[in-house]
């Protein structure tokens, strides 16, 4: 029979034998939920994937919506017309994410989804070219969301006159947010709007938090100045509507620790306290971090690691709200035919030890005590699946574990520093979605440790 004595014996068995491969055992693993889920990474950390292309969309993500040769959402509705526009959306909206996504991403061990959408969502105006209708669908999937034990960060990726002029925003062009108080008001409205809306009992606490600008562009016309001012006006709203909901904030590239010890509310007469969330995104794929050598990549992801394990230099709670396997390519739609015809091995094994190696920066290595809270990956999936930024795509093939959330499940051993061992023996599977397995010795005789003491006590 067990005896205490045995149990006891066995765990720190278990522990010291996961501590020597490098699996983390912690909190984070259980994929359990702390009951207010608005308390973000106290006691469970975000593995949360976008879903990138659905409500606000791009041409890179879904070109097979954009017959027309248009590079934005505005030009494919203005040069479709509002009718044939809303038409075209709707089949996209209805059909592109459906609960069974929402189900493979809760398989796939992740447990949030960062959900982006434009301001026409909510405010559009006659003389705008956008059509609204997704809001329905944003019920629908926070309520997919809160059905499966995902949780939601809501996103306002577009903002009237574009905060960044890219086709993220919606409007390829220049920066005109910040250039009236109009724009600044609209943006303001549909967030106080989307607060309001989840924050209702109907939705628990499902929706943790609203990202208030996604990368705003900085500028001579658009200083951090201004943007400090946005963000202040918008967080006393939210907060006013609902002190809980957490304040996310994009860094605007410049970095969490710009942001330490920063509060959007230390001017205002609110009693709230402050909830605020710095959003950073890590990307290879852009100048002037493109095509660097792997190992000025690895190194650079781990100088990242630690920096988010600090707790002593007053960065605020950080979440790595966009990520991606892209070393080198600017996204477009026809990367899928380019990059997919290629499923080599030493393409496999480099995705892995990538994924793998931003998967440890980007996650505290403790819980509460460090400003990492957790990533949301860029993005569940595409048309075609490109390979770099398809997570699902990365899980068939095998590079991004089945379900990231076992850490039994992951290839490479943690350092004490928080990086991965990027020397480590692995060599991706033969075939594409195979199973991986470390190429290590001792951990065939870890597994057989706790074969033979697992056998042992239960002969007591």
């Amino acid at each position: 029979m067990w005896t205490h004595h045995g149990l006891v014996v066995l765990l720190a068995t278990l522990t010291s034998i996961t501590a020597h491969l490098g699996i983390a055992t912690s909190p984070s693993s259980s994929g359990n939920f702390h009951r207010n889920r608005r308390d973000i990474g106290s006691n469970d950390v975000i593995r949360g994937v976008n879903l990138g292309g659905w409500l606000l969309t791009e041409e890179w993500i879904t070109p097979s919506i954009y017959t027309n040769g248009a590079e934005d959402e505005y030009h494919l509705c203005a040069d479709l017309g509002k009718k044939k526009c809303l038409s075209r959306l709707e089949d996209h909206w209805k059909s592109f994410f459906t609960r069974d996504d929402f189900e493979e991403i809760k398989a796939a061990g992740l447990n949030s989804v960062r959900i982006p959408i434009g301001y026409w969502a909510v405010d559009v105006r006659d003389d705008e070219p956008y059509v609204s209708g997704q809001y329905p669908y944003l019920i629908q999937a926070v309520n997919w969301a809160s059905e499966l034990g995902l949780t939601v960060l809501l996103d306002l990726h577009g903002a009237p006159g574009s905060q960044n002029g890219q086709d993220n925003s919606g409007l390829i062009g220049p920066v005109l947010f910040p250039t009236n108080t109009s724009n600044i008001e609209r943006s303001i409205n549909v967030l106080k709007n989307l607060t309001e809306e989840f924050t209702k009992d109907i939705y628990g606490s499902t929706v943790i938090g609203i990202e208030l600008l996604n990368e705003p562009r900085l500028s001579n016309n658009f200083s951090m100045s201004q943007l400090k001012d946005f963000y202040s006006d918008a967080a006393e709203v939210i907060s006013g509507v609902d002190g809980d909901m957490n304040i996310v904030m994009h860094d605007a590239f410049w970095g969490p620790q710009y942001w330490s010890n920063y509060n959007p509310l230390s001017n205002s007469t609110s009693s709230n306290s402050n909830n605020s969330i710095i959003d950073t995104h890590q990307y290879y794929a852009f100048e002037p971090l493109n095509n660097l050598p792997h190992d000025v990549i690895l190194e650079k992801v781990c100088n990242i690691s630690k920096l988010l394990k600090n707790s002593d230099l007053g960065i605020l709670p950080t979440l790595v709200g966009e990520w991606s396997l892209e070393t080198g390519h600017s996204p477009n739609s026809s990367s899928s035919s380019i990059q997919n015809k290629d499923d080599s091995r030493e393409k496999r094994t480099w995705f892995r030890l990538f994924f793998e190696a931003q998967l440890a920066a980007y996650s505290p290595s403790s819980i509460g005590d460090q400003p990492s809270r957790g990533w949301y990956y860029w993005t569940w999936k595409t048309d075609y699946d490109i390979d770099t930024w398809s997570y699902r795509r990365g899980v068939a093939q095998g590079y991004i574990p089945k379900d990231v959330s076992n850490s039994s499940t992951l290839v490479f051993p943690i350092l004490d520093n928080g990086c991965v061992d990027s020397s480590f023996n692995y060599t991706a599977p033969k075939n594409p979605g195979s199973g991986a397995i470390r190429h290590c010795p001792s951990g065939l005789l870890a597994v057989s440790m706790v074969i033979v003491t697992i056998s042992f006590f239960c002969i007591l």
